[in-house]
């Protein structure tokens, strides 16, 4: 059933229920298990190559730049019947992307907007995006969730029909007129200058592709992947790389993927996987899979929408060009991930083809160029600059607005001066806070953060595990100078005698047949029990500052001084169960560097963080002195109240994360609750209106056995409605029930219990 002929009402009622639909509350219940992991945060795992970006300039024809002023100076007319206010921004954003793009890409939509006005009879039929718009512009649908207004009510859904006065009529018509004027101009147009450059991109492109492959160029075949945002567009670029030496190269990928050449590429591919598990059963995901494989045994290029922009894998290829360059920052750096990611043995090449006439274009791709710093280096856009924009839709959105308002150079320098200030400040925040992080606390914290370091350095984690690695292993195993690997020479554990254990292990896999040396591991988990039950006697350490890489903020105060120290682990069983170590330590008077001396009765208590950073020292030397340890009670009885405390702390914390687990856990529940009710209040709505269909279709019916058989279908509908209702009370009692349950269950759960081991207590000094 057309939505234009249904009932206001039932309209009205779905757009009430569409109110439900929250995108931000999903985002929200989404957030403890959709993790997102920056590449800063694993690039001392992985090896990323650096991406370099050249600059396609071109120079539109006068029947081009004729176009494009018209078509401009029509989209900033203060009121036009093909755009309504409603969708203004929107199609305005698209009309201007597609103009950017060919000559190809936006004649058939000009067309499309005259033909609706056309046919349109009011003002209200005249509202609305043309079918040619998704067909040409993919992004549409993402688009429109991204540009949509946050406070829309059924009103603004519901319009009746306006009637156009004969003003209006004649305002239409000349309006139809232009955008047939503006179509006759594109279709009359048969070279675009942006299109006549694209071989001298590639050429471009290739060469510097080819040098950042080094010597292994000659033996791999040169791909490139060039972005549209025009489908009319990727079909005329196809047309004109078929009449070069790349004729029977191309492939295109985009949303439908239904071209002639896509489809035989398809039905190849399913020939040749034919019953094994490439083939997924799922056209769209196998396409695809398709396009990919033949791009990367066969074609040496790809043209693609932003279709291909998201959740395909082109590492094999190192040269990527943005004939049309979106204005979302996001969307760029996505485009750029398809190659340059994980696997990438090349540095990566970007060409962004730029409009020299055009100042407003020129601002662009400096601002994302030198502000968001997407073309250069290893990363493109660092996570805090992309931060910055969030989404990047904002940012879209402001440049869509400078482009809608100014008309002039001057006025168009104006706004990018001021929006460049706006970034700047914002980026600059940023920046300006991470690095003061980075300068007032170079410490162990702040490296385990940015990962600060050269490309060997490791977390607080995996440098512990070497270190225990290496004092373990030691006698088993021959350990390299250079990065964290060893050759391990025999099993050292018995217990492990059917496991395949000897031979090499690095913690970055550079080795094809290396073992990944990791925590799970059966021999890391056998060296890791046997050292956690190692003995730990009492005994005096010297810890040397001077054999740190980095200074150790908290523990300059303590140079040339000395004192106790005590751990302990803490076992929590609870809703949330984890062990904690606990530190004490005090500094005291009177200590001498060479041990002779006692310790004095006066002790200053020392901050946890400054006992546990002594074991992220370098070098440390332990110096048994028996005699020395067994003296001075009294510090060990402030040890004792110092420890005492810091358990203390860590079992409040623990409540406080209990309480915050339960909160979590009753909110989802509500959450879940209110899912069911607003279902089977839709349900019973679906089904009130269809008894009433059912019983107007009975009221209505000629024939005594069809209305029978209508009030039959009616009692069967209410029957449903009343076991409907039945489930919505049952659903709030069972509901009633699980919330009884869980507070029940957390309070068992909280009930903590705690259990302490003493680890060791040494006496300290550092250098």
């Amino acid at each position: 059933m057309n939505k234009r002929s249904e009932p206001l009402k039932g309209i009205a009622e779905r757009a009430a229920a569409a109110r439900r639909w929250n995108p931000a509350a999903l985002k929200e219940r989404l957030a403890p298990i959709c993790q997102r992991t920056l590449r800063k945060q694993v690039l001392q795992y992985v090896a990323y190559t650096k991406r370099h970006a050249l600059v396609q300039e071109f120079t539109p024809n006068d029947d081009e730049q004729r176009l494009y002023d018209l078509v401009s100076d029509y989209l900033q007319q203060p009121n036009l019947y093909a755009l309504p206010s409603s969708q203004r921004q929107l199609m305005t954003l698209m009309l201007r992307k597609l103009l950017a793009s060919s000559t190809y890409a936006i004649s058939d939509t000009l067309a499309g907007l005259a033909q609706k006005l056309e046919s349109a009879e009011s003002e209200s039929e005249a509202a609305g995006i043309p079918q040619e718009f998704a067909e040409n512009f993919e992004l549409l649908p993402e688009i429109e969730d991204e540009w949509a207004e946050d406070d829309e009510d059924s009103e603004d859904i519901v319009k009746k029909p306006v009637t156009l006065t004969p003003e209006q009529r004649e305002e239409r018509r000349q309006e139809i007129a232009r955008l047939r004027e503006f179509y006759e101009l594109a279709k009359s147009i048969q070279r675009n200058s942006k299109g006549e450059q694209l071989l001298t991109a590639l050429e471009k492109g290739f060469a510097a592709a080819g040098k950042a492959q080094a010597g292994q160029a000659s033996s791999l075949q040169q791909k490139a992947l060039i972005f549209t945002e025009s489908r009319r567009t990727q079909e005329y670029l196809f047309r004109l790389l078929q009449q070069t030496e790349f004729a029977g190269k191309v492939v295109l990928f985009n949303g439908s993927n239904t071209d002639e050449g896509s489809q035989r590429i398809y039905r190849e591919w399913l020939q040749r996987h034919k019953g094994t598990e490439r083939v997924s059963g799922s056209m769209t995901a196998d396409k695809r899979a398709a396009l990919v494989e033949y791009f990367r045994d066969d074609a040496s290029i790809m043209i693609a929408t932003e279709a291909a922009a998201e959740g395909i894998n082109l590492q094999f290829c190192n040269l990527i060009v943005n004939y049309d360059l979106p204005w979302n920052p996001q969307r760029i750096e996505q485009r750029i991930g398809r190659c340059h990611r994980y696997g990438q043995k090349f540095d990566v090449v970007v060409v962004n083809f730029l409009n020299k006439a055009n100042a407003a274009d020129m601002r662009v791709y400096q601002l994302l160029a030198e502000k968001f710093q997407l073309f250069d280096g290893v990363f493109g856009a660092s996570d805090e600059v992309l931060g910055a924009v969030e989404s990047g839709v904002d940012f879209e959105k402001r440049i869509a607005s400078i482009y809608q308002q100014c008309r002039t150079p001057e006025q168009i320098g104006f706004q990018f001066n001021q929006l460049q200030s706006e970034l700047d400040a914002e980026i600059g925040q940023a920046r300006a806070h991470a690095q003061e992080q980075l300068l007032n606390n170079f410490d162990q914290d702040v490296i385990d953060k940015v990962r600060v370091g050269s490309a060997q350095a490791l977390d607080r984690f995996h440098s512990l595990l070497w270190r225990v690695t290496q004092f373990s292993l030691a006698p088993h195993a021959k350990f390299s100078s250079a990065g964290h690997s060893f050759d391990l020479r025999q099993n050292p554990y018995p217990q492990l005698k059917d496991e395949v254990l000897t031979g090499r292990y690095e913690m970055r896999k550079g080795v094809e047949d290396a073992n990944t040396w990791r925590i799970g591991h059966p021999l890391a988990q056998c060296m890791l029990f046997e050292a956690c039950n190692l003995q730990t006697p009492s005994a005096e350490i010297v810890f040397d500052l001077s054999g740190n890489p980095t200074a150790m903020a908290s523990l300059e105060p303590l140079k040339h001084q000395g004192g106790w120290l005590t751990a302990s682990l803490l076992t929590l069983q609870s809703a949330t169960p984890s062990d904690h170590l606990l530190f004490a330590g005090v500094c005291c008077e009177d200590s001498s560097l060479d041990g002779s001396a006692l310790f004095g009765s006066t002790a200053t208590p020392l901050e946890p963080v400054q006992c546990r950073r002594m074991f992220d020292l370098a070098r440390a030397m332990v110096q048994a002195q028996p005699s020395l340890l067994l003296q001075s009670e009294t510090h060990h009885e402030s040890l004792e109240k110092l420890l005492e405390a810091e358990r203390a702390r860590i079992l409040l914390q623990s409540d406080t994360e209990n309480g915050a687990w339960l909160d979590a856990e009753s909110n989802k529940l509500d959450r879940w609750a209110e899912d069911r009710r607003l279902m089977l209040e839709d349900e019973l709505r679906e089904l009130d209106e269809k008894i009433r269909e059912t019983n107007r279709a009975a009221l209505s019916a000629g024939m005594l056995q069809q209305k029978i058989a209508l009030k039959q279908e009616v009692a069967q509908l209410e029957a449903e409605r009343s076991r409907k209702r039945r489930d919505l009370f049952e659903a709030q009692d069972r509901v009633e029930a699980e919330r009884h349950a869980l507070f029940a269950e957390a309070s068992r759960r909280l009930i903590q219990q705690a259990s302490t081991q003493a680890l060791f207590t040494i006496r300290w000094r550092v250098i």
